[in-house]
C-alpha cells in the first residue's frame, strides 16, 4: 500500500520507517545513469533519490537537452512493473493522463536481477503536498473523478491484482472472497495489537463477505491505490495521475472507498464522485458494496503496517475503523 492523511501517520515515525526501507536499496548511481543513458541516448546531468513510498527504489534524473525522466527500481521481481507498463501501455492508447513508459528493463547488479523501469515525469506537484491556498481542491478532485471515469473503462479480466497482459488473479467472485478469507488470522493478529478482538475482526470479514454476495458489483479496472500523493496538480489542474503498480479488476467503488479510507477528511470524496458522474455506484443496493470494500482497505492497512512492524501506522488505521467513513 501506499500513503497519506491517513494515507499514512507522518513526521518523524513515518520518515524513519521509510529510511529503514529505503536504506535497504541501493543501486549504484553508475548503474542507473548508464540505463538511462542508453534509453534516452543522452549523458545524465543529475540523479536524485526520491526516498518516499513503500515498494520502489526511485530516481529522478536529469538528462542533457532533453525532459527529466523517473526511475523506478524493483528489488522483489518485475510482475508489479509488467502490470504497470500494461496499463500504461492502455492509457496512452486512450489518451489518459499518465505516465508514458520510455522502456523497461532487467538488469543484474551483483547477484540480484532488478527490474528497472524508465518513464515520464509529469509536470505539477503531489495534491498531498499543497495548501488550500495553492489550489482549487474541488475543482481537482472533480478531474480525477472525470479521469477515473475514464480510467474504469478500460476492458480487464478476471478479478483481483492483475498480471502483465490485464488478467486478474482470480476468474470469480467466491474465489476472491476465499483468498480474502485465508487472510483471517493476518487481520485479527492486527487488529488484537491494537485492542480489537478476534470476534470484531470476524464480523467484519462475515459482512463484507455476505454484502458482496447480497449485490454482485460491477466490475470494473481499479488504479487501487488512489491517493493524494498520486494526484499531480499543475498550474491549478490535474496533469495526471501515477504510481499503478497494484493495479487490478475490483467493484467500480474500490478505488472511491480506498480514497475514503485514506484521504477523506482532507480531501472530500464525494467530490470526486462528482466528477465521476455516476452516482448509482454509491446508491442502494451499491451502498453495501461501497461499505464493504472501506472495511476491507480498513483491514489491509491495518496487516501492512502490522507486518512491517511500524505502530504508528497500525494505530492510525485502528482509529480510522473506529471514526466510519466519511461519505
Amino acid at each position: 500500500m501506499a500513503e497519506r492523511e491517513l494515507g499514512a501517520p507522518s513526521g518523524v515515525d513515518r520518515s524513519r520507517h521509510l529510511a529503514a526501507l529505503h536504506r535497504a536499496w541501493a543501486t549504484p548511481p553508475d548503474v542507473v545513469a548508464a540505463v538511462v543513458a542508453e534509453v534516452t541516448k543522452a549523458p545524465v546531468v543529475e540523479c536524485r533519490r526520491i526516498v518516499d513510498g513503500e515498494v520502489n527504489e526511485v530516481y529522478d534524473v536529469t538528462v542533457e537537452q532533453g525532459p527529466s525522466v523517473i526511475v523506478r527500481i524493483s528489488h522483489s521481481g518485475s510482475e508489479a512493473h509488467d502490470r504497470e507498463a500494461w496499463v500504461l501501455g492502455e492509457c496512452a492508447a486512450r489518451g489518459i493522463r499518465a505516465p508514458r513508459v520510455h522502456d523497461l528493463r532487467r538488469v543484474e547488479v551483483g547477484s540480484e536481477l532488478r527490474s528497472v523501469m524508465i518513464m515520464e515525469k509529469l509536470p505539477g506537484e503531489r495534491l498531498a503536498d499543497l495548501g488550500p491556498e495553492e489550489v482549487d481542491v474541488r475543482r481537482v478532485l472533480e478531474e480525477v473523478g472525470a479521469w477515473l471515469r475514464q480510467f474504469h473503462a478500460i476492458p480487464a479480466r478476471g478479478l483481483g491484482t492483475l498480471d502483465g497482459a490485464g488478467v486478474g488473479r482470480f476468474e470469480t467472485l467466491e474465489e476472491w472472497l476465499a483468498h480474502v478469507a485465508t487472510e483471517a488470522p493476518a487481520f485479527e493478529d492486527a487488529g488484537r495489537s491494537v485492542g480489537f478482538d478476534a470476534a470484531t475482526v470476524r464480523g467484519w470479514l462475515r459482512d463484507i463477505a455476505d454484502s458482496l454476495r447480497a449485490a454482485p458489483p460491477r466490475l470494473t479496472l481499479s488504479h487501487n491505490d488512489l491517493l493524494a500523493v498520486h494526484v499531480l496538480v499543475h498550474e491549478g489542474n490535474l496533469s495526471g495521475i501515477i504510481d499503478f503498480g497494484v493495479v487490478a479488476a475490483e467493484p467500480a467503488a474500490n478505488d472511491f472507498a480506498l480514497w475514503d479510507f485514506r484521504e477523506g477528511r482532507r480531501f472530500p470524496v464525494e467530490w470526486i464522485q462528482a466528477g465521476y458522474g455516476d452516482p448509482s455506484v454509491f446508491e442502494p443496493p451499491n451502498d453495501r458494496t461501497y461499505r464493504a470494500l472501506w472495511l476491507l482497505h480498513g483491514l489491509w492497512y491495518l496487516r501492512h503496517y502490522h507486518v512491517t512492524g511500524f505502530r504508528p501506522g497500525v494505530e492510525a488505521g485502528r482509529d480510522r475503523l473506529l471514526r466510519g467513513p466519511e461519505r
